[in-house]
């Protein structure tokens, strides 16, 4: 694996998490519009980020291979 492949995927790896953040404050912001009590959006939030976290890693597995 060459130098300039680990530094892209470590920009991917970034982006993932921040989108998944973003997500996560999405579920949050839908949860509390729908009256959900605060604990619970909380976790409405952390159940979108770490799902949206597994797909980006899932896709990156795929993704990661093809570019060797």
């Amino acid at each position: 694996m060459t130098v300039q492949l680990l530094v892209v995927l470590m920009l991917v790896l970034g982006m993932c998490i921040l989108f998944s953040a973003l997500a996560g404050l999405i579920g949050f912001g839908i949860a509390r519009l729908v009256n959900a009590p605060v604990n619970r959006a909380i976790s409405w939030g952390g159940i979108v980020a770490f799902s949206v976290m597994t797909l980006c890693i899932a896709v990156l597995a795929i993704v990661v291979p093809l570019m060797r």
